[in-house]
Order: structure tokens, then sequence, then C-alpha cells
């Protein structure tokens, strides 16, 4: 799989797909990274070719997109039965996606593909019967692989309480289901990553720039790593520097770290900074736990060309900047013999560390006699030096527990003779391991090692190993019942075996056996997957050396009888057909964890007095258990217990009491109809999806409770006053309770209390007064409580409330109160229907979000700008018909929303530092006020009194990155003028952005049918070709401008629908961009902008397609067909020499861009707008542009 060409391959029926859910989900995987191969592009005959089966096999992931007429396409089915042999042949991962089509359609061959088949049986049952019914068989073999289905996916909690409410299914849009296929893919190609070399070593040498610019060896098609080495105050970040300056212009990414030795010091280490490295490459946000960098990201990277510098790197061995003169040879001489590996110069740094000058000539010794090409003997070096305690460990953690919860793996070592904690910090010192994230890190080379080292125990007896991992040697040593007192551990990955027949007394030789563990790894579905190990004659004995025992599918309703347990520390039996642990009593004085998930035969559970010290209990979806027993409260330890899903368990016992701190799970208990009656030291309970109907006075029995989460409990009715007397409880939930009549008056205070959330309980219908005694109280959300008329002044007393979500409410006027909640930061009154604000609203000074969307709002009090931490404003839907002019004064505004705000009609000059106004359907707005330069995103769209005029007034240091015009119908093509210099201002803003990877392009949408005569290539039709000049001089190419007419057809006399869409473009080989998205319009519009595309390969000369496609939104009223009239491309180019920013012609008019005669002729623009106080750069360069290339665009320039 490593070596594969593409990650996804993509099989689908472009008529039902191509142009809406396909385009949309291949841009946003262009925009991922993802390499993806689509079928489209070749041509298409009786025989799938030889080049798409080459395809499907090069791919990591297949995803099949079944839509109506999929089956209809012999083309497709040969695709799907590749597909599917490569998915048992390689362990390609597929991913089926129902695309408006029902999966058992496909997995029965009903609907049309029924249809389908009745023509394929008439053309094909008589020559080639056996062709229709392999057809049929991997049709019916993907339709029941996990997968995404566009139109019967519930909501998430819908489906948790699916067994309390009937819930309907919500159809899909088509983006979110785009987003999840997308983080589907991400995650598993991520899960697909082999392990990578860590790469936190840099190699020591002394040399001078020349001598680098040598070493890097730029030209060549490989990796290099140089290392610049010596005291401080020699210039090696001065040699650092001029190197990245002279050549970092040839590369398409380019990171200069500094100050690596003290940022590593801080909080994340050396994995902050690798995240770091990789965000600023690839322009996303990284936060990957492992010092392992996936295999995905991996091949992102290998297809970049990219040059990092990182500057100030510390030394392992001498825990300073320089290495002590007397030793200064031997060090020389370790670096010889670790053959210039970084790792091996981390490692023996490391083992040098604190050493003596003779301790330096002893292991310089030993290093000569071993092998020049032997790594894995330069790396033993430290290994040999570890006490028989570390060696074990070391060896555990090579050969099973690497990148496991360190916490996790302690607890299952921990040894009354030997501190684990301590071996662990003995192999990090000497960089054998690392932990990140807590979880534990061991580079590949030295995993290698280990295993290498167990291995070389008997190299070709498996069962007298101390270690067995490999399937092939466990299922040899188990099969052959060759177990011996040699074997220590064994760990068997289920998913890479067939079934395996045991005998009762496969372990009966393994006195010494310690670990075992039979899982399931990768991404198999583990719950529709049997037991693969079968005991048909039972089994006699496990060792009483069993510390860890873990076995998914555990086929035996109990242990062996004779089983002593007395060392097992952890039993993890997932999907078991387990009744009951063991028979009898036995003792367990070790056990901490007990793990029986899905194991719906259980009926038992052990009793404290055989399990002691247990402290967590897992029985997730133990169908089976009807009861919980008293003596639950007698676990003096137990913290956790888990019995989410147990759908007999019906009540607890009466009256038990837990005197340990626990956490108690009963969510989805579908039978749970009484609240527990338990007192003592219960810290968090969650009843969630539970029909339970009250919540009784009992409940002041505990005390210590923090948490209660009891939302979606549809018959809950009441909630007793006592809930006053829990004074240790933070957080409440009651959301969707849609029967809770009232909520409690609270008699007591209660101080701790910061959450309340009565989302959804719609049956509500007043809050107390005495809610004023919850002090603490900092989140109160109420949306959806329709019934709930007016909300009681004592809230104002709440003097800590941060956030109060009351959407959706009754209430004919803002509380009054509000403006006493000095700490209040959210605000959400929105669908308040009539809504009254308050005159004044200085007191809210702390508010940084204020949501009163769709209220009909008539006035907005003149005061609102003294809301001086505001951020965030929607007023969209409202009925004012100005906005006060003190709205200038919220400096901190960065996002306002006015839209369908249909009597508004001026704006009075808005906050300075605004980003996103949104105006659209504001139908008597005439006029835009002067906008600042900070705004990236406005739509006025449907502003119908827009016109030509208001345009050309806008800023012209204003850059947003989208303008939406849509349906402004007074708009002509006149502005074309103002547009086309409006574009040239926008690239030359935009380049700082682009390198700063804060936006995908630049757009604009306005009422139109023609692409303006200055696009030098146009073409009829939604596809056009153009050739890049051949000699560009010292010109930088930096994009395309794109325009496209899109053109809508109605029937005569019918009414002209609106319809939402967006609109993407594919061209070269396999590069996407969207122009614009989700605008909503009902006649001929022009969408045209900027795509920045330098980093791309596009060579002088080179030929390039484009093909421009209508992604569809949604339709709104009626049906009408909707197409791309025509469009048009230009390239775009940064002149450093001339300082200008150059529209070039297409490819038959002109070779050299200084003499271009186009259609549209060659446009320069003078630079001059952008004022050379923004930039900071070289004095000695006079041109601003000049400066730009250099600090913005990371090009380097010399006049």
């Amino acid at each position: 799989m490593a070596s594969c060409k593409y990650d996804v391959f993509l099989s689908f029926k472009g008529e039902d797909t191509r142009d809406n859910f396909l385009s949309h989900l291949v841009v946003v995987l262009q925009q991922k990274k993802i390499k993806t191969f689509i079928d489209e592009e070749l041509t298409r005959g009786d025989e799938i070719s030889p080049a798409l089966l080459k395809a499907i096999e090069e791919s990591k992931i297949s995803v099949i997109i079944f839509s109506k007429n999929y089956a209809s396409s012999k083309w497709c089915l040969d695709e799907l039965v590749k597909i599917l042999k490569c998915h048992k042949k390689n362990g390609q991962l597929v991913i089926p996606v129902f695309y408006n089509v029902d999966p058992s359609d496909v997995r029965n061959q009903t609907g049309s593909f029924k249809d389908a088949f009745v023509k394929h049986d008439k053309q094909f049952n008589k020559k080639m019967p056996e062709k229709v019914q392999k057809w049929r068989a991997v049709l019916t073999e993907a339709s029941n692989l996990s997968g995404w289905d566009s139109g019967t996916t519930k909501s998430q909690l819908g489906q948790m309480c699916s067994s309390l409410a009937a819930n309907s299914p919500l159809a899909r849009p088509d983006a979110k289901l785009v987003k999840e296929i997308t983080a589907d893919i991400l995650e598993k190609l991520e899960k697909l990553s082999a392990a990578i070399s860590d790469s936190d070593g840099l190699i020591g040498l002394e040399s001078r720039v020349e001598q680098v610019k040598s070493l890097l060896a730029i030209g060549l098609p490989d990796v290099r790593l140089v290392g610049i080495w010596g005291m401080g105050g020699i210039g090696k970040t001065t040699i650092a520097g001029v190197v990245f300056n002279q050549f970092s212009q040839k590369f398409e990414e380019k990171y200069f770290m500094a100050n690596v030795r003290e940022e590593s010091e801080k909080c994340g280490g050396l994995v902050h900074l690798r995240n770091q490295v990789l965000s600023k490459v690839l322009g996303e946000n990284f936060d990957i736990g492992t010092p392992k960098i996936p295999q995905y990201i991996r091949d992102r990277l290998q297809r970049m060309k990219v040059f990092i510098v990182l500057d100030d790197v510390s030394n392992c061995a001498f825990k300073e900047n320089h290495c002590p003169e007397d030793l200064l040879k031997h060090s020389e001489t370790a670096v010889h013999y670790a053959k210039g590996n970084p790792l091996a110069l981390q490692v023996l740094g490391s083992s040098f560390q604190g050493k003596s000058k003779p301790d330096w000539v002893n292991t310089l010794n030993n290093l000569k006699r071993i092998s020049g090409s032997d790594i894995y003997g330069v790396l033993k070096i430290s290994y040999d030096e570890l006490s028989w305690e570390e060696k074990n460990l070391f060896l555990d953690i090579a050969c099973f527990f690497n990148g496991d919860d360190r916490e996790h793996v302690m607890w299952i070592l921990s040894d009354d003779c030997y501190s684990v904690q301590y071996g662990m910090n003995v192999l990090i010192n000497k960089s054998l391991i690392k932990i990140s994230y807590n979880k534990l890190q061991m580079h590949d080379l030295l995993q290698e090692m280990g295993r290498e080292i167990v291995c070389q125990e008997f190299r070709e007896k498996p069962e007298k190993r101390s270690r067995l991992w490999d399937y092939k040697d466990v299922c040899h040593v188990l099969e052959k019942n060759k177990g011996t007192d040699a074997i220590k551990s064994i760990f068997l990955d289920l998913s890479k075996i067939e079934e395996i027949n045991l005998d009762p007394r496969v372990f009966s030789n393994m006195s010494n056996l310690r670990l075992l563990k039979f899982y399931i790894s990768g991404h198999f579905d583990i719950s529709k997957m049997s037991s693969k190990v079968h005991l048909q004659q039972g089994l006699e004995y496990l060792p009483e050396e069993l510390r860890y025992l873990y076995w998914h599918g555990y086929p035996l309703k109990t242990l062996p009888l004779d089983f002593v347990p007395q060392n097992l520390i952890e039993l993890n039996f997932p999907y078991s057909k387990v009744e009951q642990i063991w028979e009898g009593k036995k003792k367990a004085p070790k056990l901490k964890y007990v793990d029986l998930n899905h194991s719906t035969n259980l009926t038992r559970i052990p009793e404290p007095s055989e399990t002691p010290n247990l402290e967590r209990m897992n029985l997730w979806n133990c169908t089976g258990l009807a009861h919980i027993p008293s003596y639950v409260q007698n676990f003096n330890k137990l913290g956790n217990m888990i019995m989410a899903g147990c759908e007999s368990l019906r009540c607890f016992p009466q009256n038990i009491h837990f005197i340990s701190s626990i956490k108690i799970d009963c969510y989805k208990c579908v039978n749970l109809r009484e609240f527990p009656r338990i007192s003592g030291n219960v810290v968090e309970l969650n009843l969630m999806c539970t029909p339970i109907e009250e919540v009784p006075l009992s409940i002041e029995c505990l005390p210590n409770l923090e948490t209660l989460e009891m939302s979606f409990c549809y018959s809950l009715k009441r909630l007793s006053t006592s809930i006053c007397k829990l004074k240790s409880l933070r957080s409440l939930d009651l959301s969707y309770c849609i029967n809770l009549e009232s909520f409690p008056e609270i008699l007591e205070k209660m101080e701790l209390l910061e959450e309340i959330n009565l989302e959804e309980a719609s049956n509500i219908k007043e809050l107390p007064s005495s809610i004023e005694n919850i002090e603490g109280l900092k989140q109160l959300k109420l949306t959806g409580c329709t019934k709930l008329a007016s909300l009681p002044e004592s809230l104002g007393n709440l003097k800590s409330l941060e956030r109060l979500d009351a959407g959706l409410l009754a209430i004919p006027q803002a509380p009054s109160f509000i403006v006493d909640l000095n700490k209040l930061e959210t605000l959400s009154l929105f669908e308040c229907r009539g809504l009254v604000l308050p005159p004044l609203l200085s007191g809210l000074s702390s508010l940084k979000k204020l949501e009163l969307r769709d209220c009909e709002i008539m006035e907005i009090p003149p005061d609102i700008g003294s809301l001086s931490s505001l951020e965030i404003l929607n007023l969209s839907g409202n009925n004012f018909e100005s906005l006060p002019t003190s709205i200038s004064q919220l400096s901190r505004l960065r996002w306002l929303y006015l839209a369908n705000c249909i009597m508004l009609q001026s704006l009075p000059e808005l906050p300075p530092l605004l980003v996103v106004l949104g105006a659209s359907d504001c139908k008597r707005l005439q006029f835009l006020p002067e906008l600042t330069s900070c705004l990236e995103e406005l739509d006025a769209s449907t502003l119908q009194a827009l016109s030509n005029r208001t345009c050309e007034r806008l800023s012209k240091h204003m850059f947003p990155m989208q303008l939406i015009f849509a349906n402004c119908l007074k708009l002509n093509e006149s502005i074309w003028a103002d547009l086309q210099q409006r574009i040239w201002h926008m690239i030359i803003a935009s380049l700082r952005l682009f390198r700063e990877k804060k936006f995908d392009g630049i757009s604009f949408c306005l009422p139109g049918s023609e692409v303006p005569d200055w696009y030098s290539s146009q073409s009829i039709g939604s596809s056009i070709t153009i050739q890049l000049p051949h000699r560009c001089g010292n010109k930088f190419f930096i994009g395309f401008s794109l325009c496209v007419a899109i053109e809508f057809e109605f029937e005569e006399d019918s009414y002209s629908p609106a319809i939402f869409f967006g609109v993407g473009c594919k061209f070269g080989f396999d590069h996407f961009c969207q122009l614009v998205g989700n605008v909503c319009v009902n006649s001929n519009h022009v969408i045209l902008g900027f795509y920045p595309c330098w980093n791309i390969g596009l060579s002088d000369g080179a030929t390039v397609s484009f093909d421009f496609f209508i992604i569809p939104y949604q339709l709104v009223i009626g049906k009408g067909p909707r197409k791309v009239k025509c469009c048009g491309v230009t390239p775009v180019y940064a002149n450093p020499n001339t300082f200008t920013v150059e529209f070039g012609g297409g490819s038959e008019d002109f070779h050299d861009i200084d003499n271009a005669q186009s259609v549209g002729g060659s446009h320069e623009y003078e630079v001059e707008s952008i004022r050379r106080e923004q930039f900071k750069g070289p004095q000695r360069q006079t041109s601003m542009f000049s400066q730009l290339l250099k600090n913005v665009c990371c090009f380097d320039y010399e006049p």
C-alpha cells in the first residue's frame, strides 16, 4: 500500500453524479491534498481499459458511488469486480456511498438495479451467464460493507434515542455528506500510515556558505539534510540565513524556524515544533500526537519541493551548545561510526551523556568491532548498557506497546519488585523511547532492533522465544501445540488469520506466560466479526502467571475451572460468549480492570471479595444483564462503572451506598424507568436516553454528585426540589426533555453549579425566581423552550453568567435585567418574534456575540455602539430601516450580518475592522458605505436598488476575497472597467494572504451574460484550452483569472425559480478550484475571479485545459435546467522588472508577454496603491512590488 500512486480511486456513473455530488467531492479532496483518480478522462470502450485496471490497483482506497444508473453501466460493474478483487487480495480499503439509492436495492438488485439487470440478462445470459452472476455477487458483497448513505442517515442523537422515540430519516445535504466522507477518507489514510523515521537529530559538521550550497545539491531529485555545527557566535545562523535567502525562491514552500532549542523546551516539545512545520508547509492546522508522521501526510510532502531551516538546535551528549575540547576528537569518531544516521547520533549522544573520557573510549572501542553497514549494532550499544529489567521493558515496548498509553502500559507491567516508571525514565534519557501526549513512542529502527533481538533467541524455533507477535509464528505454535515455558507474551492480530482450532491444553506448557492478547486491528467492523479462535473441546488451562488477558470474541461461557487469577491485572473480553467470568469463587487480588463490552450472554459480575482492588468495570451493551447485585456498593476502589446499552436492566438494587468515588453510566438503558435510589460518593451519573419519569427526593443522597446528564429523557416530567441539596453539582443537562413540566424551585444556595442546559425542553412554561440562588451559574441554555413567555427578573442577579441562549422563546421584549449581566459574553435571542430591545446596552461591556436574527425588531438602540467587546453581530431578518451611527464605534466588530432586512434603506459608516458583511436580500438598500480594507467577504445579493455608481464608490483599497452581487439587476456590464481594476488590486493584496494560506482565491458574482473582452482566451460552452507562453523571462506565473457566464433556461410562461448553486473548475491533470459557492440567483449571471497557483508545477509552453461545472445546492421553487454559456481564462504574471501584474494573452497570440497582442491585449497595473509602509524590506529595493515579491511571496529579485 505504501507504494500506491493514488490515495483514492472514484468509481461512479457520470450522468448521475458528475455535475453535483461528484464535483463537490472532488473539489474537497483536492483541497485536502488527497491524490484522487477519476476515470472520466479515459476513452470508453466495450471493455475496461488496462490503464483503469492499473489505476485501481495503484490506489489505497476505492470509493464506490452507487447511484440510480450505476448498474446500467457494464464499465462500472467491471470496475466493481476489480475493486473487490483488490480488496480481497491486497487489502485495499473500500468505501461504498449510496447516493440517492436504497442500499437494499444494491444488495438485492431491486428497483433501478433490477431494471438494469433485466437488460444485462437479455444481453449476456446466453453467452456469458457467469459474468452477470459475478456482477450480482459483487453488488451484494459491496453493499454489505460499511459505508455512507445519503438518504437514510439520522442525526447522531436521534440514533442514540431510536429505541425511545421514532425519528424520521433526515436527508443528508450533499455538502455534509462530502465533509463526512472526506473525514472518513482522511482517517483511513492516517490509519494506513506506515511508520516514518523521526528527524530530531542533525549531523555535525562545520562549513562555509559555498560548502553548504554544494552539499544541498538543489538540482537533484532527492532529500538533503545538512547540518551546520560549531560553538556559539561563529556565524551558523548567518550562514543559514544567507543560504535560505538565496535559494528559498526555488521551492514551492519554505520555512525558517528560529529558536528551536528554546521552543522545544516549552509545552509540546519537538512534536509541537514538527506540527508547526507541517502546518506551515501544508497550509493546515495539524495536531498529530505521535512523533511519527502519518503516511498520508508523508505522501503529500513527497509531492512537494520544500526548503526548511531549523536554527539553534541543541546537542544530545553535552546538554550545551558546544563540545568540550578534550572530547571533540572522540565526538568526531562517534559521528563516523554512526554512519551519519541522525537516530544513531541521538542514541549515541544520549549514551555518552554524563560519562567520563575513559567511558567514551571504551564505548568507541566497542563501536570499532561493528560492521560498517550494521546500524543496528550501533544502536545496540545503548541497549547493552541497560539492566536486565530495563532490557525486558525495552523489548516489551518494541514487541507490543509502541504507541500505547503510558499509564496503561505501566499498569499492565507493574511489578512489586521493580519500578516500571523508573525504567521508562531510563529509556527516555537514553533516547530509546519518547513520550508524546502520554503515548509511548519508539523509532522504527529501534523497534526493529528490539524485535530482532527477540528473534535471535531462537531463529528457527519461535516456540522457544520469549515473545511472539507475528501471526504466522503464533499460529504455528498454537495450532501445533508447541508452547514452552520460554514464552512470556503472545499478541495475535485476528484480522490477519483464518479460523483456527485450538487444543484444550494449548497453554499447558506455557507456565511463564504473562501477557496474552487476541485482538482485531485495522478498519474492520468488529461487531460483525465472529470469533476466529475455536475451542471446540473447551479450555482446560491458563497459566497462573497471566497478568494481562485480552481475548476478542472469547468463545466459552467461563474461564477454565482450574485457572488461578492471582496475578491477573486486566481482563478484557469484548464481544465474548461469557456468561460469568469464572465458576464458583476465586481470588483475583490484583485485578483492576474488567471489560466485557458487548458480551450479550453475561448474567453475573464478580464479587468484591473476589476482586477487592477492581477500579473499572465496562459492561457496555451487555444486553443479557438483567440486574445489578447489591454487592457493587462494596467495591472500595471502583471508580468507573459503565452499563450503557444494558437493555435488560430495569432497576438498581434499593438503597445501595457507594463508598468509593464513582462514575456511573446508564446511557440508553431503555428499560430503566426508575431513577436509581442510590447514595454515597457518586460524582457523575449519566441517564441520557432512558425512560425515567421523575427525579425523586432521594437524589439529595448524592451530595458529591458533580454531573447529572439526563438529556433526551423524553418521559421525564418532574424534577425534585431537593436537587438544591447537591452542593457539588457543576453541570445539569435536561435538554430535549420534551415532557418536563417545570424547573424546580432552588430553595438553597448552589455555588458550584455552572451550566444548566434546557434546550428544547419545550413544555416548560416558566423559570422560578429562586434560580438566582445558583450564584455561580455561567451558562444557561434555553433555546427551544417555546412555551417560555418570560424570564424572571432575578436572572439579573446571576453576576457570573457568561452565556445566555434564549432563542425561539415567546418573550415579547428583551428582559431589562440583561444589561446588569456585566460578565455576559454570548447573548442569543434569535426568532423571538416582535422583540423590543432595552434602550441602554452599556452594561454589557463583556459581550462578544449578539444573536438577534429573525426577531422582527423595528429599531436598534442608539446605544449599541457602547458594546465595546462585541465581535459578532447578527441582525438578519429584522424590520428596522436604518442602523444607528454609533455602530461605527464597535472597534472589535468583525462579523456583521444583515441579510433579509427588507426595510433597511441605508447603512452608516461601519466599524473599521469589519471582516465579513452579509447584506443579501436587503431589497431597499440603495447605497453601500465606504468599506474598509479589512473586509474579506461582502454578500450584497438581491440588492435590487444597487447601481453601477454605488459599486464604483467602493474603496479602491478594499480587497475582499469574495464579492457577491447576485440578483442586483440594476448593475450592468459597464461596470467591467471598474471591476477589472478591482481584480488587479485584489490580486496584489492577495499575494500575502496566499502565502499565509488564508484563502483559496478571490471571486465576484453579478448579473450578466457575457465574458468581458479583456479575458484573452474565450470559448462557447464549459470547456477551454490555452497554451502558456514559451518564454517568460523574469516574470513569475502566479495564477489564472477565470470567468464563466451562467445561463438559465426556463419553459415559456413558467415562474423563474431561485436556485442556490456554486461554480467549480477542473484544470490541468488533477487541479480543482471553486469560484463561488451557495449563491441564490434567478437570472443569468457572470462569475469571475482569480485562482492563485504558482506552485502547481506548470511549465512554460504547457497546454492547460479547463472544465467548468455547476454545483447545485438547493432548488427552491420549480425546476429549470442551467448551464455554462461561455467561459474565459487568462494567465496572470508578476513582473519584478517593471513591478507590474500582467494579464497575458491566449495560446495563439503571443510568445513574449511584453509584446502580447491578443483578444484583450496585455494589461498592466502599476502597484502604486499599496504604500511602501505596508511592507518591510531592504532599503536598496526601490520598488514596492519588488519588496512585495521578496517579503510576501519569498521571491528573491536582484535588480
